[in-house]
């Protein structure tokens, strides 16, 4: 099967799209499940929850940061800060290293509020998963977070220099030599 973009026909590496169809899959799967769970969390938004994630797994920090891990603006970040804040889920103070910049930290309720929600994905999970054991759920992680850690390499590299993106990629049956050129002289 051949997909078309920009005019140029793209192969598909089978095995690749297969991941990217069970990822997506999956994706839509955690979110309905996750949709269904922060409806009964106080109204809390999934972007919400991304915040406090990442402050209960890293601690105290400066809003850059956080943006930073979640891949955002820290605007955006700044905003969500201060809607949790209001909400009393995250608490701010100085920084003692630089009083312009505050620092964030997960208030108690927010912690428990995070915890609730995330006790009720694991039962959920676990009634979905009930024909996988303990190893099976440990090895699927371990395997989709190493998909997860390549991919967003990948992207970072991208970012860092897209011109240099296909650089020393071998054309593929999908990808042919002069799709890859096609690609790299494109303006950004």
């Amino acid at each position: 099967m051949q997909l078309v973009r920009d005019g140029l026909e793209v192969g598909r590496d089978a095995a690749a799209q297969e991941l990217l169809e069970g990822v997506s899959s999956l994706v839509r799967a955690a979110r309905c499940i996750e949709h269904r769970q922060l409806a009964g969390v106080g109204g809390l938004r999934r972007s919400d929850a991304s915040v406090l994630k990442v402050l209960m797994k890293d601690g105290e920090q400066r809003g850059g940061e956080i943006a930073a891990k979640l891949g955002v603006d820290a605007s955006v970040v700044s905003r969500q800060v201060t809607a949790l804040e209001a909400d009393g889920l995250v608490s701010r103070r100085p920084d003692p290293a630089d009083a312009r910049v505050g620092l964030v930290s997960l208030a108690p309720r927010g912690k428990a509020q995070l915890e609730a929600l995330y006790a009720s994905y694991t039962q959920q999970l676990r009634a979905a998963l009930v024909d996988l054991d303990d190893d099976a759920m440990v090895a699927a992680a371990a395997t989709m977070q190493r998909v997860a850690h390549a991919i967003v390499e990948a992207n970072q590299l991208v970012r860092q220099n897209p011109q240099r993106a296909f650089e020393g990629a071998e054309p593929t049956a999908g990808h042919s030599a002069r799709h890859l050129a096609a690609r790299e002289e494109r303006p950004r």
